[in-house]
């Protein structure tokens, strides 16, 4: 951990070193994608959008297909957090390829120029950082690939303890529930594992000038032995994204996400015909 602090005291000492050019990159990049990221999740408890619905109804036919309980609501909750996530992903992809990519091109721009003590202050010309977009470019786009990646073999693992323990007899609501416990740990280990590689890769495609799956590999050699350090990192910054965005839906919807009632009808309506 005190790396991880180490860290933290020096990107704060960077932040205030180049404050007129990260505020301006706020303000003109990142901003739009905020809001657009914000206002995808503030329609959701008014209306049920038809590709939420839909995304949440496929969820469901393919947890159930894989046997997972029912009974759980560990499942259940993935099921909404994982079509609201995709409902996002979809609705906000446009801006986050254009201007969410060109905010990180510049945020390292900014900082490896930092370095430079005879730099102008201000936010860096377009020209200037172009060329990182164009590594980072297709490095998210593989990034997108290792995030279904990883949830994919998460669930795959997980479809086959739920059902070794149906065949075995084993599947009493107690075990069900220390899976589900269990299950919960284990997703989460995996996406914060592969949160801190992606966000990483972007850093080394953008530093060493290449794109795709090299700057993954390259991350997931730089994280290793240092898993501790690099979760550290990450859990301030999402643990204050998620504060933002509850604190977005309590102000502004008055009401914590979740979906319409169409949703949660259909799903009542397509459990009971699998049971008929």
């Amino acid at each position: 951990m005190g790396m991880a602090v180490w860290i933290v005291r020096r990107s704060i000492n960077a932040f205030f070193d180049g404050y007129q050019s990260f505020t301006s990159i706020a303000a003109l990049l990142v901003f739009p994608v905020s809001a657009s990221v914000l206002l995808s999740q503030a329609v959701i408890p008014f209306a049920t959008p038809p590709l939420l619905e839909t995304i949440s109804l496929r969820l469901w036919s393919l947890f159930q297909a894989a046997r997972f309980p029912a009974s759980a609501g560990f499942f259940s909750l993935l099921n909404v957090k994982l079509a609201q996530t995709v409902f996002t992903f979809v609705s906000t992809l446009p801006l986050v390829l254009t201007f969410l990519l060109l905010a990180k091109a510049s945020v390292v721009h900014v900082v490896c120029e930092g370095r430079d003590p005879r730099r102008k202050r201000g936010p860096p010309p377009l020209s200037s950082f172009l060329p990182l977009y164009r590594s980072i470019l297709p490095t998210h786009l593989f990034n997108s690939f290792v995030v279904l990646s990883a949830n994919a073999s998460t669930f795959a693992l997980l479809f086959l303890v739920f059902n070794v323990v149906d065949v075995l007899g084993l599947s009493t609501s107690n075990v069900v529930l220390c899976l589900s416990a269990a299950g919960a740990v284990l997703y989460s280990v995996v996406v914060a594992n592969t949160t801190v590689i992606c966000n990483l890769a972007i850093v080394v495609s953008a530093t060493d000038n290449c794109g795709g799956y090299l700057p993954v590999l390259k991350a997931c050699l730089l994280i290793r032995g240092r898993v501790m350090t690099a979760l550290g990192l990450a859990l301030p910054a999402n643990l204050g994204m998620a504060a933002v965005e509850a604190l977005f839906q309590y102000r502004v919807n008055g009401l914590p996400p979740r979906l319409g009632k169409g949703t949660r009808a259909s799903w009542r309506r397509t459990g009971a015909r699998r049971q008929g």
